[in-house]
């Protein structure tokens, strides 16, 4: 009886023990097949946000040739005050400069991370840190530069431009004439208001060149973070 008892431990003593290591085995198995697949989330991430970037790269591209052309257009306003009005030219400039280019951010991918839960997915802190600084920096910029088109381009120029300070009449072949010529006070209210435009284009041009700047630091450090996997 004894020796049959002390068999039928070491058998127990035995399946216990292989049932342990079964355990073990599959929670390995379950903890590498989560890594993995974390692994495989956080890479695809990283591309959907580098994707993100490309496009916001073309899109800040546009901004800012756009802005140029405003500044453009204003300093050939500005140098016809100072020689000679063609009224005419000014009128399609002015109906230019009325116009501006709304600044549109692309954050799919990254306000997908935080819709889905999924915060801690990207596991380099440095680089998480960075996304999350450029996309509040994205978020500063077209704030920026949409409230510079809101205040100084509608309100202020576009309004100027439809009060019609100017006193622009229209002839009997359609083409604008000034029926007066423009006084001191005018001309000094046109300029502030095209110096006033020009300072908006600038500001936007200037936020687009910083924001270029961080879009392709970002991208490249992505780009090393894919690199290392």
């Amino acid at each position: 009886m004894e020796n049959k008892t002390g068999r039928y431990f070491k058998y127990a003593i035995g399946e216990i023990v292989l049932v342990m290591i079964g355990i073990l085995l599959a929670l390995q198995v379950s903890n590498w097949n989560n890594n993995r697949q974390n692994k495989t989330l956080e890479k695809l991430t990283l591309v959907s946000l580098k994707n993100d970037l490309i496009l916001q790269a073309k899109i800040i591209k546009t901004q800012i040739y756009e802005e140029e052309a405003y500044v453009d257009k204003v300093d050939s306003c500005l140098m016809m005050i100072k020689s000679k009005i063609e009224i005419g030219i000014m009128v399609t400039l002015f109906d230019s400069l009325s116009e501006r280019l709304t600044f549109v951010s692309n954050r799919v991918a990254f306000d997908n991370i935080g819709s889905n839960g999924k915060t801690t997915i990207i596991t380099n802190p440095d680089l998480n840190k960075e996304i999350v600084k450029y996309y509040q920096h994205l978020e500063y910029t077209e704030s920026v530069i949409n409230n510079n088109n809101l205040y100084r381009v509608n309100s202020q120029f576009g309004a100027y431009v439809l009060n019609n300070d100017l006193g622009i009449q229209i002839n009997s072949e359609g083409q604008p004439f000034l029926a007066d010529d423009i006084g001191a006070a005018k001309k000094f209210r046109l300029v502030k208001h095209l110096e006033g435009r020009r300072y908006s284009a600038e500001n936007n041009r200037e936020k687009c060149i910083i924001q270029l700047d961080n879009t392709i630091s970002l991208i490249d450090l992505i780009n090393k973070e894919l690199n290392n996997d």
